[in-house]
């Protein structure tokens, strides 16, 4: 699928063991599916996996080679050495983080309908 010109999202900020990471998703209605997963840090191994797993996600979801909830429920629950805290839910891991952004965005899109 080519990616229109502009794609609308959110990206709610989360606490992990690696620092902040900043994870956008497309908004439901969009047609084209987008995720990029960032670090508040820039640089080193674990900001280039993410960036990875972003595209990753990305290109799975446009070619529905995957759906989002198997995405969800592979990464959901992954440790890392230094799980953290948002608020009354804790992060286990960078990967972690993307599952719970996806799931809530999907959540919301329940909730709509």
């Amino acid at each position: 699928m080519e990616r229109p010109q502009r794609v609308k999202g959110e990206t709610p900020r989360l606490k992990t063991g690696c620092g902040w990471i900043y994870i956008t998703e497309s908004l439901p209605e969009e047609e084209y599916k987008e995720v990029f997963c960032r670090l508040g840090k820039s640089g080193g191994c674990a900001a280039a996996f993410l960036d990875g797993i972003g595209r990753l996600i990305t290109h799975s979801l446009n070619s529905e080679v995957v759906t989002k909830e198997t995405i969800i429920r592979s990464f959901s629950g992954i440790q890392c050495p230094n799980p953290q805290w948002n608020g009354n839910v804790q992060v286990l891991s960078c990967v972690d983080a993307i599952a719970k952004v996806l799931k809530s965005n999907e959540k919301e899109k329940e909730n709509e309908d």
